[in-house]
Formats: C-alpha cells, sequence, structure tokens
C-alpha cells in the first residue's frame, strides 16, 4: 500500500467509527454503565430471524387464552413492528380457534443473565386483547418468570408489573407471584418504554425511565430469553366483545438489553 492512502482510509475509518458512536448515543443505546448485548430497532422490511424466533416454544392453549399463534402475524414497516390479532379461524394444539395473533421469542438466539430489558411500544385497545413483554428461562421453562409489562386492553392506562417463581410444593405447574401495578396515561395512545433492571437481588421496573416499582423476593438467578406477544381473551383478559377492533395491532419500536459494565 503506498503511504499517501493510508492517511485517507484511516480518516474515512475513524469517521465511521464515530458516526455510528454518534447514531448510538442519539439513538438513546447508549448508556452510562451499561453495555448494549441486543437489540432490534425494526429498520428492515423484514423480520431478523438471527434474532427472533415467531412461534411459542410450547405451542399449546395457556391460562385459558382463544387465539392461535401463527407464524405471520406480524408486519413491519416505517421502523415498527407490528403484531397483528384478528377474527380469523386456524389449528392450534388441536382445536380450531375463532382468533389468531403472533408471538416472537429469542430462545435459542439471545439470553442474559441480570441487566437492563426495554420496549418502546404502543397497546392496542379492547376488550380481550393482552399484550405483553416477558421473559423465561433458557431452555424454555417456567417458572421463573418476569413480566416486564402486560396490558389489559380494556383498561389501557394500567401496566402490570409482576415476577413468578416455582411454588415449593409444585414447582413444576405452580407459581407464586409478587404481582405490582402503576395506573399512567392511555398507552394505546401513543409509544411508551417499559424495562426492568434485573439484579440478584432485585428487580426494578420503570415507565418511560421513572421508577415505578420494586422488588427483593425471590429474584431469579437463570439466564432468561425474551418474548413479545399478543394474546386474546383467557381466565384474565376475558374474552373480546363486539367492541372489540380487529385487526388489533400490537406496535413495536424497539427492544434492547444492556448489562453493568461496573459493579
Amino acid at each position: 500500500m503506498k503511504s499517501g492512502a493510508f492517511f485517507p482510509r484511516l480518516a474515512k475509518a475513524l469517521a465511521a467509527g464515530l458516526f455510528a458512536l454518534w447514531g448510538a448515543a442519539a439513538s438513546g443505546q447508549e448508556r452510562e454503565g451499561w453495555r448494549l448485548t441486543f437489540s432490534d430497532e425494526f429498520d428492515k422490511d423484514f423480520l431478523d430471524l438471527r434474532k427472533w424466533a415467531p412461534r411459542d416454544p410450547w405451542g399449546a392453549e395457556k391460562n385459558g387464552e382463544l387465539q392461535a399463534y401463527i407464524p405471520k402475524a406480524y408486519e413491519l414497516a416505517d421502523g415498527v413492528l407490528r403484531i397483528r390479532a384478528d377474527r380469523a379461524r386456524a389449528f392450534y394444539d388441536d382445536k380450531v380457534r375463532d382468533y389468531t395473533s403472533g408471538i416472537l421469542i429469542t430462545s435459542g438466539k439471545f439470553s442474559q443473565r441480570f441487566g437492563r430489558f426495554e420496549i418502546r411500544c404502543r397497546v392496542p385497545k379492547g376488550r380481550g386483547l393482552w399484550p405483553a413483554f416477558w421473559m423465561l428461562p433458557e431452555p424454555p421453562s417456567w417458572p421463573p418468570e418476569i413480566d416486564v409489562m402486560e396490558i389489559l386492553g380494556r383498561e389501557p392506562d394500567r401496566v402490570y408489573l409482576t415476577h413468578h417463581w416455582p411454588d415449593p410444593k409444585n414447582p413444576g405447574e405452580k407459581a407464586i407471584s409478587d404481582a405490582g401495578e402503576w395506573r399512567g396515561p392511555d398507552f394505546s395512545a401513543d409509544f411508551h418504554t417499559f424495562a426492568v433492571e434485573w439484579e440478584a437481588a432485585e428487580i426494578r421496573w420503570y415507565v418511560d425511565d421513572v421508577e415505578r416499582r420494586r422488588s427483593r423476593k425471590n429474584i431469579p438467578r437463570v439466564p432468561m430469553f425474551l418474548l413479545v406477544n399478543l394474546a386474546l381473551g383467557g381466565d384474565w383478559a376475558k374474552a373480546p366483545d363486539a367492541s372489540t377492533p380487529f385487526p388489533a395491532y400490537f406496535d413495536i419500536d424497539w427492544v434492547r438489553v444492556w448489562e453493568k459494565t461496573g459493579p
């Protein structure tokens, strides 16, 4: 290589590196004291299958829910992932269902023990709709479980902030819960951020970067993978009714995970 060609290339490489750092900081991916370990900004027109699998890890009905999870129940446009729930018949877990919806997981692709786990999203409004961002142990098992956010479409101004651990009397089948909630704005009207900071002795929940809850009870200490889904009906959310709009969309701007770089 001629010596004169080295410096322009070096300058270009340095400029590219500085631009990348500036872009990360401007987008909010950089957090002091944290290192970004996972990020999907959904800025492509296709789902990144290196990061996500569009499937239920069990392929079975849970909580009396009504949906069939199908692989193509999502759209990507303008930097937003849209999980779509609809009135449509599909076969799922040995039964024909009247609703379809979507779930994305990172099992087998990404998991982490401890850190900050965050989503920026807008939830759908309507009875029977149940969007959530949560975590389960890798490989898939239950409990424990950390729910970064759950919202019922019939009350879109209330977010549930919960974690679960095994019931000592029946560890593989039942769980004990430490549940909390926070009432804020109508989370279906605009995008908001929801996060947990999970440490060995404590979990803290944040809404729009403001701490809203913390727990020190039976904190899990195993790596966990991510789940984003839009469920319908069930024992808690109840069935959709004539007022429920379809198709309904759970809009996700981004999902990010960090780990602490300090003590």
